[in-house]
C-alpha cells in the first residue's frame, strides 16, 4: 500500500512516520521545501519522543519519504491523509 501525507508537522510527520514503521509505503508532502530538505536528510524539526530514529529507519528502509510536489505525491497512492492547519479567526467561522 502507498499513501500521502499532505503537511509534514506535528500531525502529518507523526501519522506518516506511524505508518511507515508499520510497513506501508509513505510520502510526506509539505510547502516548506527547507522542512522538507532537512527530513529528507533525517533531521526532524519538531519532538516527540521516538519519532527521530522512527524517521530515519524508514528513510533508510525506504518507507518513508519527502517531497514538495503534490502531484507527484498523489499519483499511485491509495490513500490521501490532509493534516494542514485549520484557518484560523473569521474564515474559520465561514466554514
Amino acid at each position: 500500500m502507498r499513501i500521502i501525507v499532505v503537511g509534514s508537522g506535528y500531525v502529518g510527520l507523526v501519522t506518516g512516520a506511524c505508518f511507515a514503521e508499520s510497513g506501508v509505503n509513505v510520502t510526506c508532502v509539505d510547502v516548506d521545501a527547507n522542512k522538507i530538505q532537512q527530513l529528507k536528510d533525517g533531521s526532524v524539526p519538531i519532538y516527540e519522543p521516538g519519532l527521530e530514529s522512527m524517521v530515519r529507519n524508514n528513510i533508510e528502509k525506504k518507507r518513508l519519504s519527502f517531497s514538495t510536489d503534490i502531484k507527484d505525491g498523489i499519483e499511485g497512492s491509495e490513500v490521501i491523509f490532509i493534516a494542514v492547519g485549520t484557518p484560523p479567526g473569521k474564515m474559520a467561522q465561514q466554514i
